[in-house]
């Protein structure tokens, strides 16, 4: 008998929240267009954005990002600070790539754990963790106007969501939350810092696709030649 899903403390959802905002705010820095409003609004759609998903994805309505102050009040606070230590963050690369991994990695635990207390089954729940991990990303990216990064070759930000998810999913019913979670949260690390530090991308069908058909003609052209026999002089 399966037991009951693991509740995940609201410290751990908003360090989430405070850490995804954080990272709102210094992408919008990186574009010199946009003002503090603009700063404010990134940082909460990447604070909130997971929250939102899964939220929505299970009915709870109104989200929990609204129903309690202390989220706005953490995306406030991140706020601030990415916008007093903007210049001396946008240097620290490898640290925001710490921080990234950590939001992904926590959302999708969030994530997770709800769908498993609404009941949900493993495959549903591992979904709604991924959705979750990356759905602030992918809200941000709307309202930049850029094409959704997930879709695209680049860190597998939504595989690193995934398989925090799936650990998550698989451990709750054997291990204790802080086991489970840190266990989540260190395989999603694990496969999202692969990007940058060992050039790892998600394969493209597309190019694999052409790859395959390329090769495919070459041998194809190969024995036509053969079954020609050698040229006449």
């Amino acid at each position: 008998m399966i037991p009951d899903a693991l509740e995940i403390p609201l410290a751990i959802n908003l360090i989430a929240v405070s850490i995804g905002a954080l990272g709102g705010a210094i992408r919008a820095g990186d574009d010199e267009r946009t003002d503090i409003f603009g700063l404010l609004l990134l940082a909460a759609v990447m604070g909130f954005g997971g929250g939102l998903v899964r939220d929505i994805l299970l009915g709870n309505l109104p989200p929990a990002v609204l129903r309690d102050p202390a989220y706005i009040l953490c995306v406030l606070g991140a706020a601030a600070v990415g916008m007093a230590f903007l210049y001396y963050l946008r240097k620290l690369g490898p640290v925001l790539w710490v921080l990234d991994a950590l939001t992904i990695g926590l959302f999708a635990c969030v994530g997770a754990n709800a769908a498993l207390v609404a009941g949900l089954d493993l495959a549903p729940a591992v979904l709604i963790g991924t959705l979750a991990s990356v759905g602030g990303l992918i809200l941000a990216d709307l309202l930049q106007g850029r094409p959704s990064s997930i879709l695209y070759s680049g860190p597998p930000n939504a595989v690193a969501g995934l398989a925090g998810a799936l650990i998550y999913a698989v451990l709750y019913p054997v291990a204790g939350a802080l086991v489970t979670t840190v266990a989540a949260v260190a395989v999603t690390f694990a496969v999202r810092l692969s990007g940058p530090l060992l050039n790892v991308t998600v394969p493209q069908p597309r190019k694999k696709a052409y790859e395959l058909d390329l090769k495919l003609r070459a041998k194809a052209k190969d024995r036509k030649q053969r079954k020609a026999g050698p040229r006449k002089p």
